[in-house]
């Protein structure tokens, strides 16, 4: 961790001073930790600038340039700090002597710049010629496209042909948000067509504590985690970290998001999975709960339902790939972003994983919805965390709570099932019949 020999004055002014300069696209935010992808090493610095959402520069504040100018090693520490989480420019500021030493990646030494060339440096990558035709685009990610996608080539191609739009301001293009949201269906399709598989089921099941189905009964809430209070916190950063630029923070922008954003995790396995209480069931002590999924409701405005996507290996993952290289491209100056990736990136997840079969419901929140947001300290985590609270009897959910399977080893089992039936029977929560009660136990007899 960086050690803050600045005044905190300076550095706030000097964020302010470089915001305003570098303009739309990149923010510069104080005291972040910047990770490389590779080994996760992690450096904190007085500074980064962020361009859209890639940490691309770290500063560090010094407050006086006579103290420590004569001392080479210092200046190669620095050097070796932005080198290790792979920033593409580094800056030594001294704020007494108003003194700028900048460092591009690449180079053994810093230059000694004023505060203009100093914004024209780091505002490089966008210096732009000539924007590339849609027939250059098409034909370069027709080529960006990897094996593992090749039964998609024609289908992806159609998308960047006839739906791509630009700003010649910040020398930047992207796909309209239906050729984007299609664009991201056809990757979480696999092999299989899962997506298309998962609308078509509309059954999906959740595996979890019997105190869990307690307060859903007891409360009449379901109730979604904002990203923050996911228990695999490498979850929320797997794709990120998979598609980055060699280096990765998280920015104030990205906070907002995780803590707009709302998942329930499912499984696309018939219900009472042995494995699936292995490692959800709380160990075989828990609860299934079943779902019916009304598809008309997931209107990709608010409510978002996909399969997880799975890597194919630690450093093969098809879907990411294509990304990844649509990210990293540049041709003349001109990038191409993904408005629409703060959303969908929350579908891939890592190869280690594939055996859940996991379907996903995200819920985007924002401040014009009447839902019931509440902040909880995580039990997990101990993490200040939100959660949305959505009443079983509102039908803006596109769930329906259709049967609940007790446990294979919960203690008690009959009276577990005898007790929440009788509950179920006085609130009404589950569709019960005598032919069909609201809860009865697993069938698995041989659980060890």
């Amino acid at each position: 961790m960086a050690r803050f020999n600045g005044d905190e004055d300076d550095v706030n002014a000097l964020r302010l001073k470089l915001k305003n300069a570098l303009g739309d696209g990149y923010e510069v935010e104080a005291h972040k930790e910047v990770s490389a992808l590779v080994g996760y090493v992690k450096e904190v610095f007085d500074l980064v600038v962020f361009y859209h959402e890639d940490a691309i520069c770290g500063i560090e504040c010094q407050p006086d340039l006579l103290i420590i100018s004569s001392v080479f090693q210092f200046r190669e520490s620095y050097i070796s700090r932005f080198q290790r989480v792979g920033l593409r420019y580094g800056i030594i500021y001294y704020g007494n002597d108003q003194k700028i030493y900048f460092w591009v990646k690449g180079k053994y030494g810093f230059e000694e710049f004023d505060f203009n060339d100093m914004v024209i440096a780091i505002k490089g990558n966008q210096e732009c010629g000539k924007r590339p035709t849609t027939d250059d685009i098409v034909k370069e990610f027709g080529e960006f496209i990897p094996e593992g996608l090749n039964d998609k080539k024609d289908d992806i191609s159609r998308l960047f042909a006839d739906n791509i739009e630009y700003d010649e301001k910040s020398a930047s293009m992207w796909l309209n948000r239906k050729a984007e949201d299609d664009l991201f269906r056809l990757l979480l399709q696999g092999k299989g067509n899962e997506y298309e598989n998962v609308c078509g089921s509309k059954h999906v099941c959740r595996y979890t504590t019997l105190n869990s189905l307690f307060n859903t009964m007891k409360d009449g809430n379901h109730v979604m985690c904002s990203i923050t209070c996911m228990n695999d916190k490498g979850e929320t950063s797997y794709a990120d970290k998979y598609v980055g630029y060699e280096s990765f923070a998280i920015s104030s922008k990205s906070i907002e998001e995780n803590n707009e954003c709302f998942i329930l995790s499912f499984c696309d396995k018939e219900p009472d999975d042995l494995t699936m209480w292995r490692l959800y069931g709380n160990d075989g002590k828990g609860v299934c709960l079943e779902y019916d999924v009304n598809c008309s409701k997931i209107d990709e405005e608010e409510f978002f339902l996909a399969p997880v996507s799975y890597g194919e290996s630690m450093k093969e993952h098809p879907s990411l790939d294509l990304i990844k290289r649509i990210r990293l491209w540049n041709k003349c100056g001109w990038r191409f972003e993904l408005k629409r990736w703060y959303i969908w990136k929350h579908f891939f997840k890592s190869y280690l994983f594939k055996d859940e079969n996991e379907v996903r419901l995200l819920f985007v929140w924002n401040e014009d919805n009447c839902d019931t947001v509440e902040w909880i300290m995580d039990s997990t985590n101990s993490i200040v965390s939100r959660i949305c609270k959505f009443p079983i009897d509102n039908d803006r959910l596109p769930l329906t709570l259709t049967r609940v399977i007790i446990g294979p080893k919960c203690p008690e089992q009959a009276s577990h099932v005898d007790q929440f039936n009788y509950m179920n029977r006085q609130l009404k929560i589950v569709p019960d019949t005598f032919l069909k009660p609201a809860v009865i136990s697993s069938k698995i007899e041989d659980y060890r």
